[in-house]
C-alpha cells in the first residue's frame, strides 16, 4: 500500500515520502481533503523469498544492493514541469533489526539465514547470466 499517511520513522533515516497533490476534478471534490494528507512511499517488492516470512510487520533492515539504473526524468504534467529522480535497485540480501514495538517479537526472523539466502540468490542470478 503506496499511499497512506506519513509515517513516524526512526531518527537517521531518510524520509522517502512525497507528497501527493489533490486531483483537480469536481469529482473529487469529496476527497480532496483526505488527499491533502497523503504520501507515496516507493515500495520493495519480493517473489520467491521464503526466508522473508518471519519477518515483522514493521521495523528496521538492512540491505545488500547494487544500484542497476538511475535516471532523472522531466515530465510536462497540467503545465507544469516536473523533475523525478528515478532509481532501480537490485536486492541482494536483508537483514532485519529491531521490530516496532507494535509488532510481536517472536516473528523477529533469523537475520543470519535471510540475508544469506538473498546473497545466495543474487551470485546465482549472476552465474546464470555468464
Amino acid at each position: 500500500m503506496p499511499y497512506t499517511t506519513k509515517a513516524n520513522i526512526p531518527e537517521g533515516f531518510t524520509d522517502l515520502s512525497e507528497k501527493l497533490e489533490p486531483y483537480e476534478s469536481p469529482v473529487m471534490d469529496a476527497v480532496e481533503q483526505d488527499q491533502k494528507e497523503r504520501v507515496h512511499y516507493p515500495s520493495l517488492y519480493f517473489q520467491n523469498a521464503e526466508a522473508l516470512k518471519s519477518l515483522p510487520k514493521e521495523g528496521t533492515a538492512v540491505i545488500h544492493f547494487k544500484k542497476v539504473m538511475e535516471k532523472t526524468v522531466t515530465q510536462e504534467i497540467n503545465g507544469k514541469s516536473e523533475t523525478k529522480h528515478c532509481v532501480e535497485l537490485q536486492i541482494n540480501g536483508i537483514k532485519a533489526g529491531e521490530a516496532n514495538e507494535s509488532s510481536n517479537e517472536s516473528n523477529k526472523p533469523d537475520d543470519d539465514d535471510a540475508i544469506e539466502k538473498g546473497l545466495e540468490a543474487a551470485s546465482q542470478s549472476s552465474t546464470d547470466k555468464d
